[in-house]
């Protein structure tokens, strides 16, 4: 057992000891950006006792839009351990069209190379009139990213602010920064701006850091590996089986912190800005986000096996490691975990972000309630997330409130690793994939079965990404996984209110405020909202937030901590469907 497990059983133990044991609505106004609000599905009161209906319903149109996508290389025979991971998703609107494009990393093979099977990344671009008609072409040729690696996580961001979304790829070797040409191609960009790094690349997200006015760019790596390692085995009964191997006992990988210069160059500050840890993590995902409420953007990093991190931004590319202070180092047994995904928002509207973060099979995933108090304490159980998580091996997961009732419900994306369901065992491989309600911040209760066929079948879980992909005003999935098909999750949800999409351009500093959280007031209800960057598994969301505003009739107030320090605000803002908020159009 390590020496620092006291502290964290003494500094929970005191921190428990503080805190103690109808349809008739009249349409939206018409979009400013020429957005077309949809007709609310508003639940009708019943008129004699029923079974209460399912609050969630979801429908994979991932084949009838055409974007049908099958991750490659994996699973083999040779379980080598760069099968496991799966590949990158990222939602995001490369040609300024104002509707949702996807990326899809695709993978590889040792024995069997994704350029020799004409496997290669893949770039949907919306075509569809929305939000009556989602569909998507495959032009990653035409746009110059279609090429094969052992593709891992991505991030999207724009790295110059010239109003077009760069993208940055991590991979099992070499990884790259493609910039956004505008006009429909990108150029691979990765030895001017220094960025290849080498390593295992698992995750990235992009944010202003330092203030400065463009965005940096963290990476997570994860462990050394070579095809040529041994390989893993386990025993099941008498019979020896062959694995992949797993990250204990491997050398983890450091990860890097990226200084955006401004002039097209980035410079690797990990050593100086404090990321370089005396003992490296082995990272699988990071979300950037204030999570202290000082106005400076935190980083919180996912390790598998080894301790989280949380490093407090101090300023002028400062950070200071503080996850076991906090009590997110580890969980709720003071261990590391396997920390595969990480999910943020104030899920209980206390004004204080929390964080959920996924496990491996025989764990839980660990739900760190931020508290008024300082730091933060594990309420999987109270929260209804403790048996429901402990079958399963849970991947990318997403905080999104699927019907806008203005509680942030859960999505967890499942799977196992390993096959051994041939074996006579209880092991399962493909899981059922989890939708969980929130009941007023009180408890999570699953509704995974009644929410659509999709969540009735098993997959191998892996990124997943949120955002309103149908632009009609909800969030709706995009579901990766290994074997089959990705899912893109069409939200038919009967909604509990009103929403406006909100966009937001800084002029001052970096175009896109990514990481920046906002406080929206609508009717008595106070509501902190976070914009993403990074967050869940390998992946990227919507950088749009969507803002549920119940029957109000108006947005009274919204606050927008800007990522450099300034705080900006906006008064009776229309519900409508999509507003553009322009830094300085507040005050």
């Amino acid at each position: 057992m390590r020496q620092h497990r006291l502290p964290v059983v003494v500094f929970l133990f005191c921190l428990l000891l503080i805190v103690g044991c109808d349809q008739n609505k009249s349409d939206p106004e018409p979009s400013s950006v020429t957005q077309v609000a949809p007709d609310l599905k508003l639940n009708k009161a019943p008129t004699q006792a029923t079974a209460k209906p399912a609050p969630f319903q979801f429908k994979d149109i991932a084949h009838q839009s055409g974007l049908e996508f099958t991750y490659y290389g994996n699973p083999s025979p040779q379980h080598y351990m760069v099968e496991q991971n799966g590949g990158g998703v990222a939602l995001f609107d490369f040609d300024g069209d104002q509707c949702l494009d996807v990326f899809l990393s695709n993978g590889s093979h040792f024995d069997r190379p994704a350029e020799d099977a004409g496997e290669v990344h893949r770039l949907y671009r919306s075509i569809g009139q929305l939000p009556q008609a989602l569909q998507f072409e495959n032009v990653a040729a035409v746009a110059g990213v279609e090429r094969s690696d052992f593709g891992m996580g991505v991030a999207c961001g724009d790295y110059n602010n010239d109003g077009f979304v760069d993208l940055y790829l991590c991979t099992y070797g070499k990884n790259c920064l493609w910039e956004n040409n505008g006009d429909g191609t990108f150029s691979d960009i990765t030895d001017t701006t220094l960025t290849g790094d080498e390593q295992w690349g698992a995750s990235a997200a992009f944010g202003d850091l330092d203030g400065d006015g463009d965005l940096d760019l963290y990476v997570t790596n994860y462990v050394e590996y070579s095809r040529d390692d041994p390989p893993c085995y386990t025993t099941i009964g008498s019979q020896r089986v062959k694995i992949s191997c797993g990250p204990i006992g491997r050398i983890a990988q450091q990860d890097l912190l990226y200084e955006n210069l401004g002039d097209g160059r980035f410079v690797d500050r990990s050593q100086e800005a404090g990321i370089i840890q005396p003992t490296a993590g082995k990272g699988l995902a990071v979300q950037i986000v204030d999570l202290n409420r000082d106005g400076l953007l935190d980083i919180f990093v996912a390790n598998d096996t080894t301790d989280n991190f949380l490093f407090l931004n101090q300023g002028n590319m400062k950070f200071d490691e503080q996850a076991l202070v906090l009590g997110v180092a580890v969980g709720d047994q003071g261990e590391p975990q396997s920390s595969m995904g990480i999910a943020c928002a104030d899920f209980n509207r206390n004004g204080l972000l929390d964080l959920f973060v996924t496990n491996f099979e025989n764990a839980v995933n660990d739900f760190y309630e931020q508290l008024e108090v300082g730091g933060y304490l594990t309420t999987n159980s109270r929260l209804g997330l403790d048996t429901t998580s402990r079958p399963m091996l849970a991947f990318g997961t997403v905080f999104a409130d699927f019907d806008l009732d203005q509680w942030p419900d859960l999505f967890i994306a499942n799977g196992h690793i390993w096959d051994l369901s041939t074996l006579g065992t209880e092991h399962e491989y493909e899981m059922t994939q989890q939708l969980f309600y929130n009941q007023q911040g009180k408890r999570f209760h699953d509704v995974s079965q009644s929410s659509g066929p999709y969540f009735q079948s098993k997959f191998l879980g892996r990124a997943t990404a949120v955002g309103d992909m149908d632009n009609d005003g909800d969030a709706d999935l995009l579901a990766t996984h290994e074997i089959k098909p990705a899912a893109l999750l069409q939200n038919e949800s009967p909604r509990q209110g009103k929403s406006v999409r909100l966009r937001f351009i800084g002029v001052k500093g970096s175009r896109e405020p990514l990481g920046c959280t906002l406080k929206v007031v609508t009717g008595d209800v106070e509501q902190i909202l976070v914009i993403p960057a990074g967050g869940s598994y390998q992946a990227s969301s919507d950088p749009r937030v969507i803002v549920p505003t119940g029957d109000a009739t108006s947005i009274q107030s919204l606050v927008l901590n800007w990522p450099d320090g300034s705080r900006e605000e906006w008064n009776d803002l229309p519900i409508q469907a999509e507003l553009t908020l322009i830094q300085g159009t507040g005050h």
